[in-house]
């Protein structure tokens, strides 16, 4: 749905607007990517920012996550039937993007550039996709990611394989943790709903 936007600009505002005549592409597009840099260079709205690009990119996202599960139906870890060559080269991929960092001679660790708009990306992945599971908003949120710190280099197969390789040494743990947590509120919410006390007030 198409919505306008009326604004009153200083003289100043509208030389600039003006001049962006000097960009390629049609008007509109160019005042989107203005808005979204905006957007993802300011703070408290990059969290927009993200949701934005979740939205848009849905159908991709959910074909990949499609993907992923499959090899979990031939295996509960995929990575056991990868080779050292396929395991290789999707690590030095992440590390292109520095979307990891090596420590030691065979470990890696997460940086900061994937860390922090993923956990952004996932504590909010549940505002467009609200029908699925923890470890399925987990593995939405690494493709999502990945797709972002590559400026959409990545294919779907490398999109796939990074996330099942991120997803099963460190961000799965997360997803655990929220599942937990979601129990225990069902749990705790149970146990008051059925509480004799459960709508009773005490007087002083």
């Amino acid at each position: 749905m198409v919505k306008w936007v009326v604004v009153e600009l200083s003289d100043r505002e509208y030389q600039v607007l003006e001049n962006i005549d000097e960009l390629e592409g049609p008007a509109p597009l160019k005042l989107r990517e203005l808005l979204r840099e905006y957007l993802q260079s300011t703070p408290r709205f990059k969290v927009d920012y993200h949701i934005i690009h979740l939205e848009e990119k849905k159908e991709l996202l959910i074909e990949i996550l499609e993907a992923i599960w499959k090899e979990y139906e031939s295996s509960l870890s995929p990575l056991e039937s990868w080779d050292k060559e396929k395991a290789d080269v999707v690590r030095e991929n992440l590390m292109e993007i520095n979307a990891i960092r090596p420590v030691g001679s065979f470990n890696f660790a997460l940086t900061g550039l994937l860390k922090k708009p993923w956990l952004t990306a996932y504590n909010n992945v549940s505002a467009v996709f609200d029908d699925i599971d923890e470890f399925s908003q987990a593995c939405i949120a690494t493709i999502y990611v990945l797709d972002f710190l590559s400026r959409g280099t990545f294919g779907q197969e490398l999109l796939k394989d990074s996330t099942i390789l991120l997803n099963e040494l460190y961000l799965f743990s997360y997803a655990v943790a929220k599942k937990k947590a979601h129990e225990f509120q069902k749990a705790r919410h149970s146990a008051c709903e059925c509480s004799p006390l459960a709508g009773n007030q005490l007087v002083a």
